[in-house]
């Protein structure tokens, strides 16, 4: 890059006012953005569009100013739907995107609420495999249950190592 780049002739200036680009426009171009010559001469300035009509409508809605221009300016919106279009509610939109990163279905969830199965019973289930139906059906063994079990496992165990033992001696 040399220093002459930035350098803006008269002919320059001349050439870019035959554009419609204003010389401070063309200097803001080259020596801030850094544009080359070329293009910031010959590039036109956008068209601004002007909403003072749409101010007052906007403010109306509950539309400030400052998210009326960024609309129209960033997001390319027309006037008139950048005026009238509600903001958006953040709970609402906290729903939705609850929603959308949902891993189960919401149908099987209140499903195991109505069955009184808890959430995070219902979560293990799925995570260990079990069909969505009977994860929000089957109701959680009580701990009498658990405790029976737990109570054949303990003999199933005694007797495969009995046998175990047996055979090895044997």
């Amino acid at each position: 890059m040399n220093v002459y780049d930035f350098y803006i002739t008269p002919d320059e200036y001349e050439t870019a006012k035959e554009n419609g680009v204003s010389p401070k426009l063309l200097e803001i171009r080259v020596r801030r953005l850094a544009w080359n010559k070329e293009r910031a001469i010959q590039t036109p300035p956008h068209a601004k569009k002007s909403i003072k009509d749409w101010v007052e409508m906007a403010e109306s809605n509950g539309i400030c100013y400052s998210t009326l221009r960024y609309r129209i300016n960033r997001l390319g919106w027309e006037p008139e739907r950048a005026a009238t279009q509600p903001l958006q509610d953040r709970a609402c939109m906290a729903k939705y995107a609850s929603e959308c990163s949902r891993k189960y279905a919401a149908s099987y969830q209140r499903l195991a609420e109505k069955n009184g199965i808890p959430e995070r019973t219902y979560h293990r289930r799925m995570k260990n495999g079990w069909d969505p139906q009977v994860a929000a059906t089957r109701a959680p063994m009580t701990s009498s249950e658990i405790g029976l079990l737990t109570k054949e496992k303990r003999h199933f165990k005694r007797l495969f190592l009995k046998k175990k033992g047996a055979v090895a001696n044997g």
